[in-house]
């Protein structure tokens, strides 16, 4: 009789035990799902599934030594009007935040125009190829971006406001990752007899 007692207490134990590990995995597979369905409050945004910043190297090397080269050039459009053509081409899986990008980052895209009298840099530009709004889960963005990750090239309208010779600063700036510099290129626009050109600014 008694140890019929301890046969019916030590599978009750058992019952238990397994009771609560069911419990347990079941728990921490409900916060694991949470976690994943825990993405974006726009659902029409994409998640990525590894971040930027996790993504593989092409080239490690290539991305910290030589991450990009940047060019750029002025072509006349029309009377006073011109383009300012700038073209990025990445090397090693280098990325950067596109200018698209709806949120407010230090390091994102940005051609600026000294302030002057002389020469307008229009608000709207066109980027090819296109970036595309995605959600990047890292801590570093935890939220939409438009991450630039392939060559690509930025037009931008230049009005000139002025018939007579003029020098007028100006610079591209970005954060290149993953190498994590905040890199600012100053350039100078040059309007001579009608002709308005951009070099790159030796200080």
């Amino acid at each position: 009789m008694e140890d019929a007692k301890q046969t019916t207490f030590f599978q009750f134990k058992q019952i238990i035990m397994k009771n609560i590990i069911a419990f347990f995995f079941l728990t921490l597979l409900g916060s694991c799902a949470q976690k994943e369905l825990a993405t974006s409050p726009e659902p029409n945004i994409p998640v990525l599934k590894v971040s930027m910043y996790d993504t593989p190297l092409i080239d490690r090397e290539a991305a910290i030594d030589h991450p990009y080269d940047l060019a750029f050039e002025v072509e006349k459009t029309g009377e006073d009007q011109y383009t300012m053509i700038t073209t990025m081409k990445l090397f090693g899986g280098s990325f950067y935040v596109s200018p698209h990008s709806k949120r407010d980052f230090k390091g994102k895209f940005t051609i600026e125009v000294a302030p002057n009298d002389n020469l307008k840099l229009g608000a709207d530009f066109v980027e090819t190829p296109r970036s595309k709004e995605v959600i990047d889960q890292h801590p570093f963005v935890d939220g939409p971006v438009n991450w630039v990750k392939v060559d690509t090239k930025y037009e931008y309208q230049l009005t000139a406001k002025s018939k007579e010779d003029f020098d007028i600063g100006g610079k591209i700036f970005f954060t290149i990752e993953p190498k994590c510099t905040l890199e600012e290129i100053p350039v100078i626009f040059k309007y001579r007899s009608g002709v308005l050109t951009i070099e790159k600014w030796k200080c």
